[in-house]
């Protein structure tokens, strides 16, 4: 672009628009070719599409998994590293994918509830309208669209769970016309029902016709596109009947016609003895052309008599769009009923708590990844397919690039297991003398090192000499520890959570949920983790307030499910000594009241008799008593408290090995999950070789302006090199010199004889 504008000098402007104007293709066809039928290509070029991405996956061995260490990393090693990847996601998708299921399962049966009784409750006591409603159910899914796919594939999937319903996922990027929109729902219905009745036959002769099948040009001609409601699509010879008249012969219409649906529906309701629910399940109204969703809803209402049509919208606002979209005529032609599905926060906190605190077996995120997840969640988007890329991110970057990943899914096996496992890979060399450098230079192991050779020098030396018993013997020890610690982990969260449920109303600030916690702990730098926060602190503090009632509730209610969930016991004295403070012995409360019977106040005129003293002076040291005992044991239960917190919450820094599990880079995460527009922009006009790929521009020094490059390129360039104040027309002068440059001839060389 820079040489076609240097070379004309009677040209004011800087740059020059060209359109090229290709011819239009012939759309015309012969009279001959207008009867002919036209061939159905879609499954030959689906199959091609097929075939193309399994010859790409070929080129790409292992899935772009490599040997490490200067690829002196053995394949084995490789293998297992990306069997472990695959295994490691399956699971996490597995949970991510119940927990959202989960979450709406009773607006889901709500929902499968209602297209149930949608033809009941149109037909049976009700007057006889002019007009056809159509049942529909709005689904508020919430603001973030992009997440909606997977809802409504779940709930597509189970209205499909039941024989009863045939459902049409419509998406707006589908529908760009009201002819697509009747297309597509017709298309999907009538895949249904074909491989509801496919045979082998029939399977064969696909299998020969799509030899001979090609891709016509214009398949993708929507107006004139026809369909034949014979067995060319139903794979079968059953005609259908169509305006109450059989036809031996294949009748063609148009694909968007809704008497193909009619007659399809018709043979299947024919066949099965049943009338099947047709749900049209839209996912994102606010996307749809309101005039096409105002025609496409009048079409389906006129044939509600002859199919069961049923809608589902999926709303992201409220129901204002409806008005806004539709008109009063439209809306008075369905019989509306709300559903809401959960928040996408709600799915992200129970994620949250399932991967990083309830599950042993899973990749852990270290401090900074996991508040650049929350971060970028709550203050960002809201998203679920984000999060759920983030967390597929982190496995990817750990397995891919971390040839010590192949520890990882031993947490998973029990100890004779990891023992076996490790013996074997040692012995078969899959574990060389890099993975075992790896694993020294690790800073959890060199801290361990260092903490063990005060008191076990000869320990220390032999973990840094003796290979054999670092692989086969401690690092075993190193990862059940790993298993234990996240088995405390999770004990000490839960006990906090708990403390805090006692003083719920209390301590209100105090209060925080299992993901602000498990941040806390994360963040904190201590040995002592989170047991020198204020979120221990204060409760704990509480506790030693708390009479014998409270104290009471605290152990029985709250403590003692948690401990006996996780396999502990609390000190058995505990229960006794709270039943007396409580006054369960009756002969011991008796001798109490007996005893406070004659205590008299100093403020009332009383007969001082040399009994009534003695009576007093007992009944206040019995006060002092119980007040003592009462005391010790909130004493001793907030103690118990704090070294069981301090113990099972420390820093997952202090646990030798935690780099197996723990995720802790977080510069390429954000990198990659934190958009950077301007240093995109700034690089690509900087380095523009790098996008365009060419040879031409490519200079010893980057800095260097060539006039081969393009012409905002130069420009770019130029402004760098001028200050605040730049001046348009030094611009222009040195932008023109610069082009000047490339007509100019080369110079001749020095020992080039003139």
């Amino acid at each position: 672009m820079a040489a076609i504008t240097s070379g004309r000098d009677d040209f004011d402007s800087i740059s020059e628009g060209c359109f090229l104007i290709l011819p239009q293709a012939q759309t015309t066809q012969s009279k001959s070719k207008i009867g002919q039928k036209r061939k159905r290509t879609t499954r030959k070029i689906q199959g091609k599409v097929a075939r193309r991405h399994v010859d790409e996956e070929h080129h790409i061995p292992y899935q772009g998994f490599e040997q490490l260490f200067d690829n002196e990393e053995s394949i084995e090693c490789m293998k297992l590293r990306k069997a472990g990847y695959e295994e490691a996601w399956a699971k996490t998708e597995t949970i991510i994918n119940d927990i959202l299921l989960d979450m709406n399962r009773t607006t889901l049966d709500k929902i499968t509830l209602f297209v149930e009784t949608s033809q009941n409750s149109a037909s049976e006591g009700m007057v006889h309208l002019p007009f056809h409603e159509i049942p529909t159910g709005l689904v508020f899914a919430g603001i973030n669209t992009p997440d909606h796919s997977t809802q409504f594939k779940q709930i597509a999937n189970k209205l499909s769970e039941n024989n009863n319903n045939f459902v049409a996922l419509l998406q707006s990027k589908d529908c760009n016309n009201l002819k697509n929109m009747m297309k597509t729902m017709i298309e999907q219905y009538l895949s249904i029902e074909i491989e509801s009745m496919e045979t082998n036959k029939q399977q064969q002769k696909d299998n020969k016709n799509d030899d001979d099948e090609e891709i016509d040009d214009d398949e993708m001609n929507d107006d004139d596109e026809e369909i034949t409601t014979s067995s060319t699509h139903l794979g079968n010879t059953t005609t259908f009947e169509i305006n109450n008249a059989k036809l031996k012969k294949a009748s063609k219409l148009p694909a968007y016609d809704m008497q193909i649906l009619e007659a399809w529906y018709r043979h299947v309701t024919q066949k099965n003895n049943a009338r099947p629910n047709l749900v049209v399940v839209l996912q994102d109204l606010e996307s749809f052309e309101a005039n096409m969703l105002r025609d496409f809803i009048t079409i389906c209402s006129e044939y509600r008599l002859r199919i069961p049509i049923v809608f589902i919208m999926g709303i992201a606002t409220s129901t204002e769009i409806l008005h806004q979209s539709l008109t009063k005529a439209t809306i008075g032609l369905l019989r509306i009923e709300k559903f809401w599905l959960e928040q996408s926060d709600v799915w992200f906190n129970r994620v949250l708590e399932t991967v990083f605190i309830d599950s042993d077996h899973t990749l852990k995120f270290g401090a900074r990844p996991y508040k650049f997840l929350l971060d970028h969640f709550y203050l960002y988007d809201f998203s679920m397919g984000r999060a759920t890329a983030s967390l597929k991110y982190a496995l990817m970057h750990h397995y891919y690039g971390n040839p010590l990943s192949i520890f990882t899914p031993l947490l998973g096996k029990t100890e004779p297991e990891i023992r076996s496992t490790l013996k074997e890979w040692y012995d078969t060399r899959v574990i060389n003398e890099h993975h075992i450098t790896s694993l020294r230079m690790l800073s959890s192991f060199r801290m361990h090192v260092d903490t063990i050779a005060d008191h076990d020098p000869q320990l220390a030396l032999r973990l840094l000499d003796d290979d054999a018993f670092l692989m086969t013997d401690v690092l075993v020890d190193f990862i059940q520890g790993l298993k234990r610690y996240q088995h405390e982990f999770q004990y000490g969260i839960e006990l906090v959570r708990a403390l805090q449920d006692q003083f719920a109303n209390t301590s209100v600030g105090m209060r925080k949920s299992k993901r602000m916690l498990l941040l806390a702990a994360l963040e904190s730098t201590s040995t002592g983790g989170l047991t020198n926060s204020e979120i221990i602190l204060w409760p704990t503090s509480l506790v030693r307030k708390l009479d014998p009632v409270g104290l009471d509730r605290l152990v029985h209610q709250r403590f003692q499910p948690v401990v006996e969930r996780f396999g502990y016991s609390l000190p058995r004295d505990w229960n006794e000594r709270l039943q007396m403070l409580l006054g369960v012995d009756e002969a011991y409360q008796q001798k109490v009241e007996h005893r406070l019977a004659g205590m008299v106040l100093p403020d009332e005129e009383r007969r001082r008799t040399e009994t009534a003293k003695k009576v007093q002076i007992e009944s206040m040291d019995h006060l002092k008593h119980v007040g003592t005992d009462k005391t010790k044991i909130a004493i001793e239960i907030a103690d118990w408290i704090s070294d069981t917190l301090k113990s099972y919450l420390r820093s997952y820094t202090t646990v030798p090995m935690y780099e197996l599990v723990y995720y802790t880079s977080a510069k390429l995460h954000e990198k990659s999950f934190s958009a950077q527009p301007r240093a995109a922009i700034q690089t690509g006009l900087g380095q523009s070789y790098h996008y365009l790929n060419c040879t031409c521009c490519t200079g010893k020094n980057k800095h260097q302006i060539l006039p081969s490059e393009h012409d905002t390129c130069i420009l770019y360039k130029l402004y760098l090199e001028c200050g605040r104040m730049i001046n348009l027309f030094d611009w222009f002068v040195a932008f023109g010199y610069v082009l000047e440059r490339e007509k100019r001839s080369e110079p001749l060389n020095e020992k080039e004889v003139q």
